[in-house]
């Protein structure tokens, strides 16, 4: 009721209701959906009413409380069971309990993801290095550092997972979309997640480069020069 006091007006055939107040739109079955507009009625005023759900301020332990909730349920009512009892706490933690194990699924599979990364880079650039053994020599022989050799390795690793990051950015924003009903909080494309997986893949590959990087600068040219 734009540019009206909705207060004293009525709604619905029969019976009528008469609006007493005006709240806001609200969220009602879970904590990642779009808050809906409600409407709240009196409960003594509608008819079959078979559950309520109580909410209660406590100051203090809420354990020490119960029991006082209990008796005061069963002044009103030998026979009205108090079905389960809980905080809002673990009301909230409930109702967003599937996002949680699904952030934890992912967290697990990306370490693993991490942990494959690191194990191939491993793999391939000790291959690589093993058949480069005497091109290596031949570029110490010549004059250039264990630093600069070093360095170069490093680099040649980081151009290789900087073209695989460009090509899992693309397949990553295009597949975006397909995880936001699983997110709580969080935007499928969210810049801040999308930089520290860069940089966690970026140092990922650093380190599983290092070892065989720094082996073979390493080597004496003429043990270098010998290999086959």
């Amino acid at each position: 009721m734009p540019g009206i006091n909705p207060l004293g007006h009525q709604l619905g055939a029969k019976p009528r209701r008469t609006i007493v107040g005006v709240v806001k739109d609200s969220k009602y079955t879970r904590v990642n959906e779009d808050p809906i507009p409600m409407a709240y009625y009196p409960c003594m005023q509608v008819e079959g009413v078979n559950h309520l759900e109580v909410e209660v301020r406590v100051a203090g332990s809420v354990a020490g409380v119960l029991p006082s909730i209990e008796r005061t349920v069963h002044a009103m009512d030998p026979n009205l069971p108090l079905e389960n009892p809980m905080m809002q706490q673990a009301v909230f933690e409930q109702s967003y309990s599937q996002q949680r194990m699904f952030s934890r699924l992912s967290l697990f599979f990306g370490l693993l993801a991490a942990f494959l990364v690191a194990i191939g880079l491993y793999g391939t650039l000790a291959f690589r290095l093993g058949r480069r053994t005497a091109e290596i020599g031949v570029r110490m022989a010549v004059g250039a550092q264990r630093r600069q050799v070093l360095l170069m390795l490093l680099r040649e690793s980081l151009q290789v997972t900087v073209a695989g990051l460009g090509l899992g950015l693309l397949i990553a924003l295009m597949s975006a979309g397909l995880m936001k009903s699983l997110l709580f909080g969080l935007e499928p494309r969210d810049p801040g997640t999308f930089a520290i997986a860069f940089v966690v893949v970026i140092l990922v590959s650093l380190s599983a480069s290092l070892l065989p990087a720094r082996r073979a600068a390493s080597i004496a040219p003429v043990q270098a020069l010998r290999t086959e």
